[in-house]
């Protein structure tokens, strides 16, 4: 069976971490301007195997995903620092 890979892009700073510290890779940043005139969100763009981002986000959201803490936190952190400079 061939994979299908799909681009996914969020704007949850904490699943991206948790795809980060997964060795996924941060294909780009995207500034998405909110059309009622407030702040824009910056969503997280990866590339990923359709079936893995499946079974990532039932994972992650239903609280069976584990990484390593620090790798986590190093991920938050390069995040959170991309976002605000």
């Amino acid at each position: 069976m061939e994979s299908k890979y799909v681009v996914y892009s969020s704007s949850d700073l904490y699943f991206a971490a948790y795809l980060c510290a997964l060795d996924y890779t941060l294909k780009a940043t995207e500034k998405k301007v909110n059309p009622s005139g407030g702040m824009a969100k910056v969503h997280f763009v990866f590339e990923l195997d359709a079936v893995d981002l499946a079974r990532l986000k039932v994972d992650y959201f239903g609280g069976a995903g584990e990484v390593k803490a620090k790798r986590y936190v190093d991920s938050l952190r390069s995040l959170k620092s991309m976002v605000h400079t």
